[in-house]
């Protein structure tokens, strides 16, 4: 069985923490935001922690996929 890096397992466990705290966790194309939606089928990702303007902003990055 081949080594990973710790670069790939580090990763790994990311996106398991993010699902297992109940997230989509798809990443933003340009990184730094991941979708903390609930798990879904649609195409609409978005952060609601991640890149918004001002404290009372209900959303931050929003994207597609």
């Amino acid at each position: 069985m081949p080594e990973n890096s710790l670069a790939e397992r580090s990763a790994r466990a990311a996106q398991s923490a993010g699902r297992a705290a109940g997230y989509c966790w798809l990443e933003h194309p340009d990184g730094g935001a991941h979708c903390t939606r609930p798990p879904h089928t649609g195409q609409q990702h978005v952060d609601y922690y991640n890149g918004r303007t001002s404290p009372t902003d209900t959303n931050g990055h929003e994207w597609e996929e």
